[in-house]
């Protein structure tokens, strides 16, 4: 599928939970829900692929669990902590973490057919937490450092809250680097 048709369809199913579900917008209610709604809408739009929130499986690994591996000094900049285990590796630039991603559209049992992977975040989320999405996002969309989940494209959703009229913003991500249209 195109990255064009991915985030045209992205886009009609936020414009969905602005239209439908705005009371989780407007009274500022947890990402998760917001989250759920966006992944109900998008899998009337994506019916070959299967819709997951919170997905973390990984067939391609030993254990099955999906991680991402990241550069210590990238977190760092963004101000992201470190757990003790990665701060007493001194010899090791790399950090290999768990991930449990917001939404995937995706094909079960296949990172062949991994299509976008979204993480959401209201306007009054912690600057450090979507500083480390967007981390996530460059990991889930490149090889670099072994990652090898494939995903063709990656979004940031943040969503405006507390206002009547609940706006968006999007930024995309591909092969690693944020993705300009």
């Amino acid at each position: 599928m195109k990255n064009e048709d991915i985030i045209r369809r992205l886009k009609l199913a936020i414009s969905s939970v602005i239209i439908k579900d705005n009371w989780l917008l407007i009274n500022n209610l947890s990402e998760q829900s917001i989250s759920h709604k966006l992944a109900e809408y998008l899998q009337y739009l994506f019916v070959y692929y299967d819709i997951d929130c919170e997905y973390n499986g990984n067939i391609e690994v030993e254990k099955g669990r999906k991680r991402i591996i990241a550069l210590k000094r990238e977190l760092r900049k963004a101000k992201i902590e470190l757990s003790k285990t990665e701060k007493k590796d001194r010899e090791n630039e790399l950090i290999n973490r768990a991930v449990f991603p917001d939404i995937i559209i995706h094909q079960r049992g296949t990172n062949e057919r991994n299509l976008c992977v979204i993480e959401v975040k209201k306007s009054t989320s912690n600057r450090i937490a979507c500083a480390y999405d967007e981390i996530k996002l460059q990991s889930y969309t490149t090889d670099y450092y072994g990652n090898g989940l494939r995903y063709q494209l990656g979004a940031y959703i943040e969503f405006e809250v507390n206002q009547e009229n609940p706006k968006y913003n999007i930024k995309y991500f591909k092969g690693g680097k944020q993705y300009n249209l």
